[in-house]
């Protein structure tokens, strides 16, 4: 009996041993995640919430356009003539619309009817050079992405003033926002203050972090998908 009880003991020993690992792990990867969703709120609350996104509440506290009447969109780069446009400038342009959903990277989708100028006639009047391959669009903070002139031309992106019939709200962009068809959200730049011309690619905030440069619905998410890695 002395020897069973003493083998018994070893093998809770072990057991204990065990499951002692077991709960540090846990604990460890509990630790990791917890920093890493502090990182990305961090991240999110100094950019503000990810291009495209339609569910934000109430205006955005680190907003810089507040009085439409001293609204600025810069038209600069590789053009002839830059521009200072007025909002009522971009809504006396010719008005299209476009019911194209909005796909966000990471798995939503919204739908909604977009009503604006057709992007290639905001930058015409400055003129763009042949050199003008691309277009960098900034909101009112730190945010960026890019369009090539190509797709520009097409005439199927707009910059919106409304949505479904109303003003653009605060919360989908306004004054002015990027609606970019067949394009991922990020794309779709919101709060527009500035459409940079230039003559190359542009990583812009989701770009510079691997997302596809060209952000094709129809491609992979990611630039790394392109090659096959």
């Amino acid at each position: 009996m002395g020897a069973d009880a003493q083998q018994a003991r070893g093998r809770f020993s072990r057991f204990l041993g065990v499951f002692g690992v077991i709960v540090l792990v846990l604990f460890i990867i509990a630790v990791v995640v917890g920093v890493f969703a502090l990182v990305v709120r961090g991240r999110q609350a100094r950019r503000g919430a990810a291009p495209g996104a339609l569910h934000l509440t109430g205006p955005d506290p680190s907003a810089r356009i507040s009085d439409i009447g001293t609204y600025r969109l810069r038209v600069y780069g590789k053009v002839g003539k830059e521009l200072s446009l007025t909002y009522a400038d971009v809504q006396a342009l010719p008005a299209v619309q476009t019911d194209a959903p909005l796909a966000c990277v990471v798995g939503w989708e919204d739908h909604a009817v977009w009503r604006g100028a057709r992007i290639r006639d905001v930058i015409a009047a400055a003129q763009p050079t042949p050199e003008a391959e691309f277009l960098v669009f900034h909101d009112d903070r730190d945010f960026s992405a890019s369009l090539s002139m190509d797709y520009v031309e097409s005439g199927t992106p707009l910059l919106a003033y409304e949505v479904d019939g109303k003003p653009l709200p605060r919360e989908h962009g306004w004054p002015l926002r990027v609606v970019a068809p067949d394009k991922w959200g990020y794309k779709w730049v919101k709060w527009v203050t500035g459409i940079e011309l230039q003559g190359r690619g542009y990583e812009g905030t989701y770009e510079s972090e691997g997302f596809s440069l060209d952000g094709d619905l129809s491609g992979p998410k990611l630039e790394s998908g392109k090659h096959g890695k």
